[in-house]
């Protein structure tokens, strides 16, 4: 997997082979239903590692409520470095076709990952992952995904310079309140197993626990297991143990706490050291709206922002106030009658720009998704979300 993780560079979705069948299972258990969309959704992730490193995801949406980008950097001293992002595009029933992920040179983004998605209507079909050499984009790694009713393939491909050979199988089948997920590679001719994992759902359809075992001719042989602990719907509390051949060693400890709306606020990660626990880096799942959706962050410490994208056009919908360029990328020319004054704000409450003129420069602000507040001449206001590029 070298190649995979030289041609991904820093992009967090797919640096190692176990994060390329998180990203597999996701998609599968979007299809089975487990996974939900949700209009409360990331603003901002700020998470840091043991040592100190501080590390910042930032999320743009635009007017179509659709991500428009993500992009991460690190914290040096007082300022930001660029370090790698994403775009999106989507058709036009709202799925991601293709996201593009760029690394920071320095001076300019450089394009680094390509990922292309095709669908039959609206269930996914094929994936491809291409990487940027010499000017060129190169096939690296292509999935094929089947469903027949409770049962779901993802069949890997890779290219090597002149095809696509068949490399890994996973299949995914559903009983009840179990999904078990067996992973197998070509050898011979044929299929060997390598893993299997058991995912135990509980009744709310939450994933209460997940058993890994690798294949050891000729049976399963535990290896991992994760287990959450729910309160109110969420999981405060998650535990990854690892088998040392005869009983179940404390591995990690991740505990979350939540706002009133079910969205992970805060996660932290503890490391076992034999004795007791204690502050290390591991992959914190931050979970939101529920656990409608989740995202994971590396570090000991992430704390999550979020934005209510539903209130935010449901006031847009219902205003009188006209704005235009949508997206904005120099100024924006507001109509209104009896207009008074704007203010521009993050969407964490923070005002950043305000004028009494009706056309407003917004050239200073970065890339992403503020409200608009517009007064009129007796006092009353209406906000409504603008988009700036």
């Amino acid at each position: 997997m070298a190649i995979l993780v030289m041609a991904f560079g820093n992009l967090g979705f797919a640096q190692s082979k176990a994060e390329m069948k998180a990203k597999i299972t996701e998609r599968v258990f979007k299809q089975y239903g487990l996974v939900r969309e949700s209009y409360i959704v990331p603003q901002q992730a700020n998470y840091y590692e043991s040592d100190g490193t501080q590390h910042r995801t930032t999320y743009y949406y635009d007017e179509s409520e659709f991500y428009l980008s993500e992009e991460i950097t690190e914290a040096y001293g007082d300022f930001w470095e660029n370090e790698s992002r994403i775009a999106y595009e989507y058709d036009f029933n709202g799925n991601v076709f293709e996201m593009l992920g760029q690394e920071w040179n320095g001076y300019d983004w450089e394009n680094s990952l390509l990922v292309s998605s095709t669908y039959d209507v609206d269930v996914l079909s094929e994936v491809v992952y291409q990487y940027y050499l010499n000017g060129q984009w190169v096939n690296l790694l292509k999935e094929v995904y089947n469903f027949e009713g409770d049962v779901w393939t993802v069949l890997e491909w890779e290219w090597n310079g002149n095809t696509w050979t068949s490399s890994v199988l996973n299949t995914y089948t559903r009983d009840n309140n179990t999904i078990v997920h067996v992973v197998q590679y070509m050898e011979g001719g044929a299929w060997q197993n390598d893993e299997k994992y058991t995912y135990t759902l509980d009744f709310d359809e939450n994933v209460t626990e997940i058993l890994m075992q690798d294949w050891a001719d000729p049976q399963w042989v535990n290896s991992e297991k994760t287990s959450y602990i729910y309160e109110g719907g969420v999981y405060t509390d998650q535990y990854v143990q690892e088998w040392d051949g005869g009983n179940w060693l404390d591995e990690y400890h991740y505990k979350f706490e939540y706002d009133e709306m079910g969205n992970a606020k805060h996660g932290e990660c503890y490391g076992f050291g034999g004795y007791d626990w204690a502050p290390a880096d591991g992959d914190i799942d931050i979970a939101y709206n529920y656990n409608a959706e989740k995202k994971s962050f590396y570090g000991s410490v992430v704390d999550m922002v979020y934005v209510d994208l539903t209130s935010v056009n449901e006031n847009a919908q219902t205003s009188n106030v006209k704005v235009y360029p949508v997206p904005a990328e120099n100024e924006i020319q507001i109509q209104a009658e009896g207009f008074q004054k704007a203010e521009i704000y993050s969407v964490t409450g923070q005002k950043m720009l305000e004028s009494a003129m009706d056309k407003m420069n917004v050239s200073s602000l970065s890339q992403g998704v503020y409200l608009l507040k517009v007064y009129d001449q007796s006092g009353n206001s209406e906000t409504q979300r603008i988009v700036v590029k």
